[in-house]
């Protein structure tokens, strides 16, 4: 097999990419979890249906690859399992951005603000850009309330 040198692409350069919808690519972080405890399923189950399952296999590059994305794969994995977005349902995160519709926010500040789900005004103030003339102290109030409810915590505690 004749090797690659670096910067050559095995089946042409790539195709210059276009952005369709530049929303349709965030998730939050539940969404993540899910998808990475979907992914490392589906290794599982590709691994025993292959010859000799478990057995050590030859380092080529794609074998490699695969080793390096189960290795992010966990350690993502660990780290959203002590979060606490472990505890998020999806009805509870469409209750909330529901719940946040009367507030000029932007999709990606609705997004920030359930995976930082902010304790503080201050942390409000950080996530929702000219925060101080978009929001009144009211509203502010209210969107720090429903976080702790994102939470299931009690309002105000």
């Amino acid at each position: 097999v004749p090797r690659r040198r670096s910067g050559q692409f095995p089946f042409g350069p790539p195709l210059p990419m276009k952005v369709k919808d530049s929303n349709a690519g965030k998730l939050t972080n539940f969404e993540v979890r899910a998808l990475l405890k979907r992914q490392v399923q589906e290794r599982k189950r590709a691994e025993k249906k292959a010859p000799l399952p478990g057995a050590r296999r030859a380092l080529s590059l794609s074998v490699r690859s695969l080793q390096d994305v189960e290795e992010i794969s966990e350690q993502a994995l660990s780290y959203l399992n002590r979060a606490p977005w472990k505890t998020q349902t999806r009805e509870s995160i469409a209750r909330f951005i529901d719940a946040l519709a009367p507030f000029p926010l932007t999709r990606s500040e609705e997004l920030m603000l359930v995976n930082a789900r902010p304790r503080s005004l201050v942390e409000i103030h950080l996530i929702v850009e000219e925060c101080e003339e978009r929001l009144n102290d009211e509203q502010t109030q209210k969107i720090l309330a429903l976080c702790a409810l994102l939470d299931g915590a009690e309002p105000g505690s």
